[in-house]
């Protein structure tokens, strides 16, 4: 009796592994049913909707389905991010953003209507190098002589150019202002690109800018330092800020966030494909050649660091003391 009722139990358990294997499968297989959003909150053409586009060329075969980048620019990101809040949990929506829109618009908006904390995050994919430029007429090709000269203008200050109030880049040259103890005025431009007209017409002196943006001038832009931990590989004569004695390194972080509600199969597939093909060899190049450096972190690893980063750009950007809905 006994031993029949073990063999009973046995064919039970195994019957039940048997209905339970199927459905494991399917959850760690999932996949996408029909074309996927990838939103970027920002223009076409920028650094951003670059990587975006590369990032979905790369995923629709990964994916078995097109990845469509969607452009939904206005009002400093929020309208994109508030948009995929909205948007159904299912994986069929995600977000391409940066730090912009995740941890300098909670502090400068009062009244932001999403929330940023409550998006999952799916797949860190690179950093943004920035780089601090000058217009060609001001004769500087070192950081400290830059700075001399900064501190020598105390009465008529040097000015430097943004893509927008409490943009990264206002907030990164803030913070080099705040290492090195000078006075700069702030003159604010509706994106990169007028900004770089302005800095190439002589018109203001100097900008955070990012490093592809820079070398994309053809060497008209003097480029003085990169606000990065080592020498970037496209430009290494150029030494970093830390090297010419200015504390400062503050990669922009780009990824992909889903909204909230997310299922971790669906972050944790989509995570997966992302970094196989961020970790191969052909992707060096392209991050380089654009003024990037890959961001390779499994999906865990990429939470514990968006939270760090999360941390750091909050209090660069507390010290602009920026309200931009008051």
């Amino acid at each position: 009796m006994t031993s029949t009722l073990a063999r009973r139990r046995t064919v039970l358990a195994a019957t039940a592994a048997i209905a339970t294997a199927p459905r494991l499968a399917r959850a760690q297989a999932w996949a996408p049913t029909r074309p996927v959003r990838l939103v970027v909150a920002y223009p076409p053409g920028g650094a951003t909707d670059l990587v975006a586009r590369w990032v979905a060329r790369e995923l629709s075969p990964r994916l078995g389905q097109p990845v469509v980048v969607e452009n939904r620019p206005g009002a400093n990101g929020i309208l994109g991010s508030q948009a995929v809040q909205q948007s159904a949990p299912d994986g069929h929506t995600f977000i391409f953003t940066t730090a912009d829109t995740h941890s300098v618009n909670p502090v400068v908006y009062r009244r932001l209507p999403y929330q940023p904390q409550t998006f999952v995050p799916v797949s860190a994919v690179a950093r943004l190098v920035f780089s601090v430029v000058t217009r060609p007429g001001l004769g500087m090709r070192t950081i400290p002589d830059f700075v001399a000269l900064a501190r020598s203008r105390a009465d008529n200050p040097l000015t430097y150019a943004s893509w927008g109030v409490a943009s990264t880049s206002q907030v990164m040259m803030e913070t080099f202002k705040h290492e090195t103890q000078t006075a700069m005025q702030h003159v604010p431009f509706q994106g990169a690109s007028p900004a770089v007209a302005a800095l190439l017409g002589d018109q203001v002196d100097a900008m955070m800018l990012p490093v592809a943006v820079a070398l994309g001038q053809g060497g008209r832009l003097p480029i003085l330092g990169v606000a990065t931990a080592r020498r970037f590989p496209a430009i290494p004569e150029v030494p970093t800020l830390a090297e010419q004695g200015v504390d400062l390194s503050g990669d922009l972080w780009l990824s992909i966030l889903a909204p909230p509600g997310t299922p971790d199969a669906i972050a944790d597939r989509v995570s997966q494909e992302t970094q196989a093909f961020v970790r191969a060899p052909e992707a060096r190049d392209f991050m380089t050649q654009n003024g990037l450096i890959a961001d390779i972190a499994d999906r865990r690893q990429f939470i514990a660091y968006l939270q760090e980063e999360d941390a750091i750009w909050r209090a660069r950007v507390a010290r602009l003391n920026v309200r931009l809905d008051d």
